[in-house]
């Protein structure tokens, strides 16, 4: 279907000319051509593994060769990497040309570029004249992220920046009512800095830079207008049953996809990233031990940080660390206990919680707790033979949760009281951008929030009418603040809403029940105006 069923033009000095069906091969952005480009690039991946296996002089780049890495691909973006010397370089350039003569692919020279570190003068002259690409300079871009070893700069977001502003611009030049820019805030633009998220901790400035493009854009008036801002940009960060806009701030989304690498390091998860970390990072030593270093990686740093956010779920207590893991409120115990003073009491590191427990009974020193008197307010563990521990997330309540990427930004945002009015309000706008329907003017919104009387009860159609008025009679005393500078008391807005629902009231049909009653007399309708459904 995806060769068959396609349709072509012939494009003649810039204009379409009839379509004729397509017969073979794939079309530009076909969704089956990603597949069949994995494919391919498996072949590619094993040409490269199988010369440098059959080769004694193929040596790999530094802290790859335990994984047998050599290469990785993403879409058509191919990253080759081994050691700076001629004879490796020789290698993979045979098995480019090998690959090239069974698949007719042909690197592109204009986007191909070979990147050294470390390596003298005279051997990369030779290498270039092996390799037929330019040299590149670093950092080098992939996934639009910069590949750096260093801490991440702010120079080094100016990218990231100037594609926000760029899509804002655009944007700019149309008329958007305030929830299509709303929308875009949500959908678009907080999705553009998703990758790098994902593999930096931003810096506050770069964090505050961004959110302000945001916030600007979403309260502009027209183009290139600046608009004053309404609310809080904390309080617009909270979901839509808190009294906010359901968008999220990066720096707690940052924080949450940072925790999500610590729950796949934990539960090792199939992954090539997991791998090397465990091989070059933890080198078999417990995740949880591993001391945070003033010499470590910025990245690795932050992932160290976020150890103590997950907790233990005690099962047997034969694999949790008795002193770095999170298994009850106080701990970690090493916040408390230097590692001194444990070898120095006959422990060891390596330590488990099933070591110095005893039918719920703590095997301290009578020292220990005359010296650290946090321990007398551990809890009684009571191992259970059989059953493995296991890692849990607790939201902020305390109360346990599935560990999900939402559930933890969730945990870590910032937190308002649940608002009674969102039901009412957010569901009847969301079905109405659904049925798209939207003009941005209160009148039409009202119009069609108001129900039938026969579809609601009395209580429910009352409190729409009452929803409705407010926000329009509000929206309208905003306006002649604004532009007439005339200010009518609270007691007049509220005596307005009262008297508009009251007349609406009047003009609907009603069952006849005792129910209907108690509202006409709390409205103090006239009893000979209200309609009643026979």
């Amino acid at each position: 279907m995806c060769v068959s069923s396609t349709s072509l033009s012939l494009s003649i000095n810039g204009n379409l000319h009839g379509y004729f069906k397509g017969k073979r091969g794939l079309r530009q952005g076909d969704p089956m051509s990603l597949y069949l480009f994995t494919l391919v690039m498996e072949v590619h991946t094993r040409i490269l593994n199988y010369s440098a296996s059959l080769a004694s002089n193929f040596r790999f780049h530094p802290k790859c060769e335990k994984q047998n890495i050599i290469n990785l691909c993403f879409a058509d973006d191919l990253f080759i990497f081994s050691h700076g010397d001629t004879r490796s370089a020789k290698i993979i350039l045979d098995s480019i040309n090998a690959f090239k003569d069974m698949s007719g692919l042909v690197p592109s020279m204009p986007k191909s570029n070979v990147f050294f570190c470390n390596v003298s003068d005279q051997i990369k002259q030779t290498i270039l004249e092996i390799m037929p690409f330019e040299e590149g300079s670093l950092p080098v871009r992939y996934l639009g992220v910069p590949l750096i070893s260093t801490q991440l700069l702010y120079k080094d977001c100016n990218v990231l920046l100037e594609r926000m502003e760029k899509r804002i611009t655009d944007w700019r030049n149309k008329s958007l009512s305030f929830a299509r820019r709303l929308q875009l805030v949500r959908k678009v633009l907080s999705s553009l800095h998703f990758y790098w998220v994902l593999v930096f901790i931003l810096q506050q400035r770069l964090v505050h830079d961004l959110e302000c493009k945001m916030r600007r854009f979403l309260w502009s008036q027209g183009d290139l207008v600046k608009g004053k801002a309404k609310v809080a940009w904390k309080l617009l960060c909270v979901p839509q049953y808190e009294g906010g806009l359901g968008i999220r701030r990066i720096s707690d989304f940052n924080k949450a996809l940072m925790t999500k690498h610590v729950w796949s390091l934990l539960n090792r998860r199939e992954s090539l990233w997991v791998k090397w970390i465990y091989s070059y990072r933890l080198k078999e030593r417990n995740f949880w031990d591993i001391p945070i270093q003033q010499n470590c990686s910025c990245g690795w740093r932050k992932i160290l940080q976020r150890r103590n956010h997950i907790w233990t779920l005690i099962g047997d207590g034969q694999s949790s660390s008795l002193w770095f893991e999170k298994w009850a409120e106080i701990c970690p115990i090493n916040n408390y206990v230097s590692p001194r003073e444990i070898n120095r009491a006959g422990f060891t590191l390596g330590s488990k919680v099933a070591d110095l427990v005893d039918d719920g009974i703590w095997k301290w020193h009578v020292a220990w707790l005359d010296l650290f008197h946090v321990l007398i307010s551990l809890p009684s563990i009571h191992p259970r033979p059989n059953v493995f521990d296991s890692l849990i997330w607790k939201d902020s309540d305390g109360i346990d949760r599935v560990f999900s990427l939402n559930v933890v930004w969730d945990t870590l945002r910032f937190r308002q009281e649940t608002v009674a009015w969102h039901k009412v309000v957010w569901s009847q706008v969301r079905h109405l951008a659904q049925m798209h329907q939207i003009s941005g003017k209160w009148e039409d919104i009202c119009c069609w929030l108001l129900p039938r009387a026969n579809s609601n009860s009395a209580k429910s159609v009352i409190g729409k009418l009452l929803v409705v008025a407010t926000a329009y009679f509000i929206w309208q005393e905003w306006n002649r603040r604004l532009f007439s500078n005339d200010i009518r008391k609270i007691e007049q807005i509220r005596d307005i809403v009262a008297a508009n629902v009251r007349l609406k009231l009047v003009t609907l049909r009603f069952k006849n029940s005792s129910q209907v009653g108690r509202f006409v007399e709390a409205w103090n309708l006239p009893r000979e105006l209200v309609i009643y459904d026979t």
